[in-house]
Parts: C-alpha cells; sequence; structure tokens
C-alpha cells in the first residue's frame, strides 16, 4: 500500500546538489578575490592599442 522511497537515491541527489553549491561559492569568492582590486581602470601603464581598417575593393 505504501512505497518506500528509496533513500540511497536521495542521498545521491543530496550530495551532488552540495557538491554543485559548494562549486560555485567557490568560484565566486575566487573572483571576488582576484578582480577586487581592479577597481581602478583609468590607470593603467599599458600603451593604447589602436587601429586602422582600410576599406579597398577587390574587384
Amino acid at each position: 500500500m505504501f512505497t518506500r522511497k528509496n533513500s540511497l537515491m536521495l542521498d545521491k541527489v543530496a550530495m551532488i546538489n552540495l557538491v554543485w553549491t559548494s562549486m560555485i561559492a567557490v568560484m565566486l569568492a575566487a573572483t571576488v578575490t582576484l578582480y577586487q582590486d581592479r577597481s581602478n581602470t583609468t590607470d593603467t601603464s599599458y600603451p593604447q592599442v589602436t587601429g586602422r581598417y582600410q576599406d579597398i575593393s577587390y574587384y
């Protein structure tokens, strides 16, 4: 009459959910840590890269 739920399958789903959530949290923390010092983008010591485009007809 009553069916017993498969607790092993629920444990697997819970473990996958826990691993996925922790992976997202670690990636978010790493991104915030790596980019927190890059807030000042106007003061760069790199040369400005420019390009030119010439419209030349090949026909």
